[in-house]
Order: structure tokens, then C-alpha cells, then sequence
């Protein structure tokens, strides 16, 4: 998601995750930036597998789910992120999100959201 230098961001949005809680460095070197990976309350255990829900991306191989190299037994599902947002706001509408500090970046203000910049909208 971040990187000191923005052209080099990886990934989606950070504060969309549950269950698991990171602590990182937002603009810190590459291969350094993570201190503290939390799943369920418990350290990340490298041994392990771990199910993700992720997107797919047309003309990846099964193995790879929205840039997540080395994924075992991917499954698709008969929804998308997309319908489930419309469903979701046509049900719930007006939202007002507000991050819950699953990621927690470590130098960087709580309030940001994104390194994009020059575009006609605000994260807030």
C-alpha cells in the first residue's frame, strides 16, 4: 500500500482487513517496513495457512490472487466486491466509515489513508 516512494505502492487499500492487525512502517525501506503482524490476537505464524479473501485478476494464474504470489486452493465465489458494495449501501446508505486501527502505521499520521495524490477526491 505504501512506500517511501509512492511509485513503488503494492496492493489495496490497508484498512479494509479484520481479524489480523499490523504494525508497519509506512515510508520505510523495502523488506523492512513490517514489525508486528497479529491474526486473531495471536503473532502471525510463517508455518502456517492462512485463508484471505482477495481479488482475481484477469490472466493470473490460480496460484497468484491480486498480486499474492504462492496461493494454495483458490476458490472463486459467485460475487463480487463490487455487487456486495452496491447491495451493502443500498441497504445501509449514508455511511460513515471510520477506520479502526487494525493497521497502524508507525510513521505517519492515523489519518492517512493513501499516498495518491492529484486526483479530484479526498480520503477521509
Amino acid at each position: 500500500m505504501f512506500a517511501k516512494d509512492a511509485s513503488k505502492r503494492f496492493g489495496g487499500w490497508v484498512v479494509k482487513f479484520k481479524g489480523m492487525e499490523v504494525e508497519f512502517f509506512a515510508f520505510g525501506e523495502q523488506g523492512k517496513r513490517v514489525q508486528k503482524v497479529l491474526v486473531g490476537g495471536k503473532p502471525l505464524d510463517p508455518e502456517r495457512i492462512y485463508s484471505v479473501c482477495a481479488c482475481e485478476r484477469d490472466g493470473d494464474p490460480d496460484t497468484m490472487l491480486c498480486r499474492i504470489p504462492n496461493v494454495q486452493e483458490g476458490t472463486n465465489t459467485p460475487y463480487t466486491l463490487h455487487q456486495t458494495m452496491r447491495d451493502y449501501l443500498a441497504a445501509n446508505s449514508p455511511v460513515n466509515p471510520t477506520p479502526r486501527g487494525y493497521a497502524k502505521a508507525l510513521d505517519a499520521p492515523a489519518t492517512l489513508l493513501t499516498q495518491v495524490t492529484g486526483v479530484p477526491y479526498d480520503f477521509r
